[in-house]
């Protein structure tokens, strides 16, 4: 399995890494199990943080965020 990653607003790796392992984990939810969970939110030790999924055509791509 190949992802993509954009991590923005200074999040550190280890905490976005953890947070996109989740959403893999809960499996394919959106678009009649065609596409990981549009927008999920954790509350993690530096605060809100946000991994959407950002259509792609070869691979899975995620985007970690604060809001």
């Amino acid at each position: 399995m190949k992802i993509h990653l954009d991590i923005r607003n200074g999040i550190s790796p280890t905490i976005a890494l953890e947070c996109v392992r989740q959403v893999v984990a809960m499996g394919r939810i959106s678009a009649n199990g065609k596409s990981y969970s549009y927008a999920t939110n954790f509350n993690t030790n530096e605060g809100e943080i946000w991994v959407a999924v950002r259509p792609y055509r070869k691979s899975d791509c995620f985007v970690v965020y604060k809001q």
